[in-house]
């Protein structure tokens, strides 16, 4: 059953990206997501009056959510900003990392084991994400180094996310957790865009002038990318360890790939074929291992 839930967040993730990169291409990157996060908030909070009656959003309830300011919050506004930097290829590889910098963290914070088997898979996983990437069309020119920064940094709020979500999961029901979590990282992103804003006028939240189908790509995009994804995410982080459900978020690209196929018509390579085993390899591997392996 965890494997199931780990490939449908993973799932989620890469098709909800895929129909990003289309949604962006009539809506803006910040109104975009405010669009994105009102909807999951949204979706979230209608599961959990069916479940339960009762919608976490007390001051208690928030302040468990609290995980939500490194992500979605910090790590997709700081990603935007650096992937508009970038190329769309060094974002990628720079962000697979976070299976590496997750097992080293985990081990170093939650007390997770720290073996060669697991540094060997994160190493078969992110050459595979980077055989994924070579098909990208971007010059290496077009890098920026501050971008590069970002996106990595981006990258570790995500990696502090889910360690500080694998603490609360003891305590906290994961439906109720990821609602507390979207609604905060949805006030902290609307604040942050609306200062911004101030100062760099092309980042203010606009929503005049969408067209229909864009909305409907916003909405269905936003409840995949952020409410399912999160919720699966954190209900596998309630029964694996943080290193094991880091294996399969480096499934993402795979998932990516295949939806842009059946999407947006594009073809992989023959690199692309050969880093998708790879990942998939070492994902399957890494379900073989024990909980404290």
């Amino acid at each position: 059953m965890n494997i199931l839930i780990a490939l449908g967040y993973a799932s989620c993730w890469g098709v909800g990206l895929t129909l990003t990169k289309v949604a962006l291409s009539g809506i803006p990157a910040t109104t975009l997501l405010v669009i994105q996060l009102v909807a999951s908030v949204t979706f979230l909070a209608v599961l959990c009056w069916v479940r339960d009656r009762h919608l976490p959003l007390s001051w208690q309830d928030l302040k468990q959510g609290r995980a939500g300011v490194f992500e979605p919050a910090l790590a997709y506004m700081v990603g935007i900003f650096g992937v508009d930097l970038t190329t769309a290829s060094n974002a990628t590889l720079i962000g697979s990392s976070e299976v590496i910098l997750t097992i080293v963290l985990a081990a170093l914070l939650l007390g997770e084991s720290l073996t060669r088997t697991k540094l060997f898979l994160a190493g078969t996983s992110t050459l595979g994400v980077a055989l994924l990437m070579l098909h990208s069309p971007e010059t290496a020119n077009q890098a920026s180094r501050l971008g590069d920064l970002l996106v990595l940094l981006g990258t570790v709020f995500a990696v502090f996310y889910v360690l500080l979500s694998k603490r609360q999961l003891t305590k906290t029901h994961p439906l109720q957790l990821t609602t507390a979590q979207q609604t905060v990282g949805l006030g902290v992103t609307l604040a942050c865009f609306s200062a911004l804003s101030l100062i760099y006028p092309s980042y203010a939240i606009n929503f005049g002038g969408i067209a229909p189908q864009f909305w409907l790509l916003a909405i269905v995009s936003g409840i995949l990318q952020y409410a399912l994804a999160f919720f699966l995410y954190l209900t596998a982080l309630r029964h694996i360890p943080a290193s094991h459900a880091a294996f399969y978020v480096a499934l993402i690209p795979i998932f990516g790939v295949l939806s842009a196929m059946l999407i947006i018509g594009e073809q992989p390579t023959v690199f692309q074929w050969v880093g998708g085993g790879l990942v998939i390899v070492s994902s399957s591997w890494v379900h073989t291992l024990k909980p404290s392996s």
